[in-house]
This record gives C-alpha cells, sequence and structure tokens, in this order.
C-alpha cells in the first residue's frame, strides 16, 4: 500500500447547495473482477504507444522500442486510486490606494461597511473543487482620502540629487543640472507625483523652472478590498500490488480509471463497498487523511472518489537485456523507468518545461 500526506477543511456557503451524504452501500452488486472493462492490446499497439512515448523525448533513442522483441503482455492487477478533494474559501482585507482627482467617496456616510463574511459573493464564486482561484472585491463604503505621506500633501517632491538641503519652491533657475533620477519626458508619469527639478530649456513641451505645477497627486482615494482566494486542497491514496511497486503514485493519479463511487457532502465518510475489504479500508484511510484548514479558511464542500485503474505490463528483450514498461488507464499512459537508449545531455527538463 503506498501513501501520500494529506489534508483537510470545515464550514457552509450561503446559497449553495450541498448535496446531503447517506449510506453509500457501493458493493450491492460490486465484483472487482466483473465490473471493470479492460482494453485487450495486442503487440502492434503496443509497440506503437512506446514509440510515440519515446518520440515525445529528445535524447531516448527509437530503436529498442522499434527492434527490441516483446516477449510477454500482461494484465496487472488493478490499481486503486482514493482522493478526497476539499474546496476551501479564505477571504481577507487590504487597502489600496490610487490618486484623487475629485468626484464622489463611497465613505461611511453612505452606508455601513460589512465585515469580509457578510458580503454576498455568489456572483463571483467559481465552479466546485477548481485547483485554485483568487478574486478581489471593493467593499462597499469604505473609501476615504487620506493626504500623500511622501510629499506631505504638497503634491510636489523636490529632487534629493539636484536640490539637497533645498526647502519647497526655493530652486534658481539655470544653475543645476538635469536629475540623472529622473530620465522621461515631461508627457510621462514616473510615480504616483512628479518631482520639482529644473529642465533644460531644450526638452520639448517642458514648462520654464517656477511655473512647474505638478499633477494633483497630494491626496489619494483609499478603498477596502476583499481579497478571496478559493482552492482545493486534495489528499490522495493509492493501494497497489507488488507488480506495480516501481510506478510512482503520481502515474495513477493522472491516468483515466472507472469510478467506483463518488460522493459530495459538506464533510464526506468513508464510503461503504460490502464485498470489498480493501476498498474499505482505502476509503476510511484516504479520509482520515484529510488536510488541515487554515484558521483564516472556511469548507465549501468535499469529495471523495474512489477509481480503479487498469494496468498492462510489458516486458521487451534483445539477446541478454530487458526492460518492462507500463500501459496505465483508459488513456493508455505509458511509463518506463530504466529504457535502455538514453542519452540525455541535461536538456530534457528545459524541453519539458517549455511544453508545459
Amino acid at each position: 500500500m503506498a501513501e501520500e500526506g494529506g489534508r483537510s477543511v470545515h464550514l457552509h456557503h450561503k446559497g449553495l447547495a450541498i448535496v446531503p451524504q447517506g449510506p453509500y452501500p457501493y458493493g450491492g452488486d460490486y465484483q472487482p473482477s466483473q465490473g471493470v472493462r479492460r482494453d485487450v492490446l495486442d503487440e502492434v499497439e503496443v509497440r506503437q504507444m512506446l514509440i510515440e512515448h519515446v518520440g515525445h523525448r529528445c535524447c531516448w533513442g527509437s530503436r529498442p522500442a522499434r527492434t527490441w522483441k516483446i516477449t510477454s503482455i500482461k494484465d496487472c492487477c488493478d490499481v486503486y486510486v482514493g482522493t478526497l478533494e476539499t474546496f476551501i474559501e479564505q477571504r481577507d482585507t487590504i487597502f489600496e490606494r490610487e490618486p484623487y482627482h475629485g468626484g464622489e467617496v463611497d465613505g461611511r456616510d453612505k452606508g455601513p461597511v460589512l465585515g469580509v463574511w457578510e458580503l454576498d459573493l455568489r456572483s463571483e464564486f467559481p465552479p466546485l473543487f477548481v485547483p485554485e482561484k483568487e478574486v478581489r472585491f471593493k467593499i462597499p463604503h469604505s473609501e476615504f482620502t487620506e493626504k500623500c505621506s511622501d510629499c506631505e500633501g504638497r503634491g510636489k517632491v523636490p529632487c534629493p540629487t539636484c536640490n539637497p538641503g533645498r526647502q519647497y519652491g526655493f530652486y534658481m533657475a539655470n544653475q543645476m543640472t538635469q536629475c540623472s533620477m529622473l530620465d522621461v519626458q515631461w508627457s510621462r508619469s514616473v510615480a504616483l507625483h512628479r518631482m520639482w527639478i529644473p529642465w533644460p530649456s531644450n526638452m520639448p513641451d517642458i514648462k520654464p523652472v517656477g511655473q512647474y505645477v505638478p499633477e494633483n497627486h497630494e491626496i489619494y482615494r483609499v478603498a477596502l478590498y476583499n481579497c478571496f482566494p478559493q482552492e482545493t486542497l486534495t489528499a490522495r491514496k493509492v493501494s497497489a500490488t507488488a507488480e506495480t511497486a516501481t510506478v510512482p503514485d503520481e502515474v495513477f493519479h493522472r491516468a483515466q480509471g472507472v469510478q467506483l463511487c463518488n460522493i459530495q457532502a459538506y464533510q464526506c465518510t468513508p464510503a461503504f463497498f460490502a464485498d470489498s475489504y480493501p476498498l474499505n479500508q482505502l476509503s476510511s484511510e484516504v479520509v482520515a487523511s484529510r488536510l488541515p484548514v487554515p484558521p483564516s479558511a472556511i469548507v465549501i464542500s468535499e469529495r471523495h472518489i474512489i477509481s480503479v485503474v487498469p494496468v498492462t505490463r510489458v516486458t521487451m528483450s534483445h539477446r541478454k537485456r530487458s526492460f518492462i514498461f507500463y500501459v496505465v488507464g483508459y488513456g493508455r499512459d505509458v511509463f518506463v523507468r530504466n529504457y535502455p537508449s538514453r542519452f540525455c545531455w541535461g536538456l530534457c527538463r528545459c524541453f519539458e518545461w517549455l511544453g508545459n
């Protein structure tokens, strides 16, 4: 029995209908040997799948896949995969500032500021069990204005390089050089406000020194935003035999199988298979390994799935050498660990990253 760590979570979301959980006697007519349809693979199909798999790896030679003899094709015991997905939501508040150019401010005089969990955000709610999503929503009546702390509300800041020790408004024309800290034209905004510096007379569209009036950024509009990331925490376990012990669990998790049960509830309990103690044990272990929920999060829903994944083991040999590869799931994913013709120059990871 291969194992992985797990995590979990807890609470209800307004307006979200969760199917109540009851007893699930899945095993009444369930027979592992009869309930799963297997694809019968011949040598031509198996070889073609391996050639295609090798062709996607730049450092692997195709000669063994094309020429070595297939000595056996064996249906291994089915692998059972259990998952527990916990869909959670967190909410936090952040302040965002922007220059204030006048206009109405949606402040507390327009109404009360609701708490983060009092806001109805169902219109922003994504489909359940998405891997991750983050939404920002402006909290109504949370705006206010404040002075800029950098320029003390004056709207202009002296350049510290060109004018060390100078006070606001005391700059002598034609006795200072252009500031190297500011090398953009007048028409482009560098920051939230401009610096009060002398400009050479040959620059286009520049006002003379002493007449430069910075943009009105001395006042900020501040708004409170509700930032609520939503994600799915997933606990997984695999029940495999010794024949497939060399295959990583991630291969089975990605593979396409047949669902034996699919339970969705606020908090899932183990499934019950009347004729299969190993499946009952796997389900109990998956549910027990639910991942911990962050203190600031609530649980929206959980989903518990038990799937069976068929595995075929293929042995290829040439003289005294041989290797084994596996065809996993109904999507026919290929996994081979000790392929004999591998000439890696360290670029495989780079190409995989570019491909993703």
